[in-house]
């Protein structure tokens, strides 16, 4: 090898050291880049019986500078950031409309009973009576209008959860097109660092939508996983994800695992982004409208329950001015088409009700279990086997045929109390304020009534007000926790991000340096080619 081949060689390898660094300079601020580095090998041609001898250098292999763990690690705290951010940001909405004056219940409680306590100086008044009638519409409106709200949350979150399923669908595509690109160009012999760079982005941009596992097979592949174990790709084949339910389904909105050969529903929590909408929807809003909902049959059923004790102007006795929630059939839900056992569910005791949906499960041999799925509690025991058996748990009765197996059902007896309840008396005489044969000028019955208000209605504990206040409270403080939590995550996540790029990203410094470096030994390269020119000038001159 010359003296010229061997400075062609070194420059060539500066010429390429000197495209990749400015390379990396260009890109120094562009999302997922790693930063590349040119790999210098020494050449020699091999001598027998004299050894090996330098022809140079090449420089023809371009590396990307990337950590497998730090990557994988920096993903894995993207999707408990975005978790917690989510749920951060719909707990915090809910808390500021809860605790809203013009929508909070302890104004409409406080203003019923003001309303009643009026009422007390001259019962017998008609005036007295429609206003009565009017705050009960009042109250009645403001429980639908706080229902209202809930199912407008949950509409709101499955309608940001097809959106994410949407994106990591369009993702996982993605995915699968860099995956079979990439198996090409390696079975070439080519690299292709920058749509390394891409399809890590993806990945990236999907594990914000989600807990993913993702594994790099021998050929370059990676293959995609939820955290449950569905397999979401698999080098370029992939399945898919889909939302089912409903904002009015017992379970609400779903995540469900797409298939060629099935259709299966995404047990647990599936992280990012979308973990934070479903934990939102299943916990915290579900908890809402059971809360507010108990309230409602709470105090719909005692007021009812009192004046029908009492006695109106023309010696009737009492009705309703609540409608009747005690048999919420629409609570019954059965969760497969086999479930058609249980036919009546009705509240027989509201001061012991949970705001609590349940599941009520029954097997091949008749033996049943009902969940209370607020905190796990079970009521356990085995049906009859013939008729129909009356089950009985937190102030509430179900009817179910004693034959009954194999049976799954999902039992909501106060969920659906705000929406349900209305004031339906409209004759302002038809109050039955007096006690039974004490006369139109008694007030008896409104002073029982009026009690209520400081009774401990609620599990035998608290009173409406209190509870409803607690309920905020809990809110409140929950509220705290998931931004204490949702921070927590971001810097989590801040710190992985920071270390992925300490270690894969451009150090502008250092690629200065670089320039400089390559620079010189371009120019020093040119000039061992000057040199070998000059030298070989001189020896032609000698002849």
């Amino acid at each position: 090898m010359s003296l010229t081949q061997i400075g062609i060689s070194g420059l060539q390898a500066s010429q390429t050291s000197l495209n990749v660094a400015s390379n990396n300079i260009a890109n120094a601020e562009t999302e997922g880049y790693s930063r590349q580095r040119v790999y210098w090998f020494p050449t020699y041609t091999l001598h027998p019986g004299v050894g090996t001898k330098g022809t140079g250098v090449n420089a023809s292999s371009v590396d990307r500078i990337a950590n497998s763990f730090l990557t994988a690690q920096m993903w894995e705290s993207q999707s408990l950031a975005e978790k917690t951010a989510t749920f951060s940001g719909y707990i915090d909405s809910l808390d500021q409309w809860l605790g809203d004056d013009s929508t909070s219940l302890t104004s409409g409680l406080e203003s019923f009973f003001t309303t009643l306590n009026g009422a007390t100086v001259d019962p017998y008044s008609s005036a007295a009576r429609q206003v009565i009638l009017s705050e009960s519409n009042k109250l009645a409106q403001q429980f639908t209008t706080l229902n209202n709200q809930i199912v407008g949350h949950q509409g709101l979150a499955g309608r940001q959860l097809e959106a994410s399923v949407a994106e990591a669908n369009g993702l996982l595509a993605n995915i699968a097109g860099f995956n079979d690109q990439l198996k090409k160009i390696s079975a070439s012999g080519e690299v292709a660092n920058e749509m390394l760079d891409q399809r890590d982005l993806a990945v990236k941009e999907l594990s914000k939508l989600m807990g993913i596992n993702v594994l790099e097979q021998p050929d370059g592949n990676l293959n995609i996983y939820l955290k449950s174990g569905q397999p979401l790709l698999i080098g370029d084949q992939r399945n898919s994800l889909s939302v089912t339910g409903s904002a009015s389904h017992p379970d609400g909105f779903s995540l469900a695992f797409e298939s060629d050969s099935a259709s299966l529903q995404v047990h647990g929590d599936p992280g990012g982004s979308i973990g934070g909408i479903l934990n939102y929807q299943n916990g915290t809003l579900r908890q809402a409208q059971n809360e507010i909902g108990r309230l409602a049959v709470v105090i719909a059923s005692t007021i009812n329950a009192q004046l029908r004790l009492g006695e109106d102007v023309n010696g009737n006795s009492g009705v309703d001015l609540f409608s009747d929630l005690t048999n919420p059939a629409s609570g019954i839900f059965s969760l497969d088409v086999a479930s058609t056992s249980v036919s009546d569910m009705r509240i027989t005791d509201s001061s012991q009700l949970k705001a609590s949906d349940y599941d009520l499960r029954v097997d091949n041999t008749g033996n049943y279990v009902i969940t209370r799925l607020s905190d796990g509690v079970q009521f356990s025991g085995s049906l009859s086997g013939a008729g129909t058996d009356t089950l009985s748990f937190d102030g509430v009765e179900i009817d179910i045929n004693g034959a009954a197996t194999d049976q799954a059902y999902r039992l909501s007896p106060v969920r659906y109390g705000a929406r349900d309840i209305d004031a339906v008396l409209t004759e302002p005489f038809a109050l039955a304020l007096a006690a039974p044969g004490s006369g139109v000028a008694d007030n008896s019955n409104l002073q029982t009534i009026l009690q209520l208000q400081n009774d401990a209605l609620i599990e035998g504990q608290s009173s409406l007000t209190e509870s409803y206040t607690r309920f905020i409270g809990d809110i409140a403080v929950q509220t705290s926790q998931a931004k204490t939590e949702a921070d927590g995550g971001k810097k989590l996540f801040e710190q992985a991000e920071a270390s992925r790029n300490a270690y894969s990203g451009v150090n502008l410094d250092e690629e200065a340096a670089n320039l400089l470096r390559f620079q010189q030994l371009y120019s020093a390269n040119a000039q061992v080619i000057s040199v070998a020119r000059q030298t070989f000038d001189s020896l032609l001159r000698m002849f």
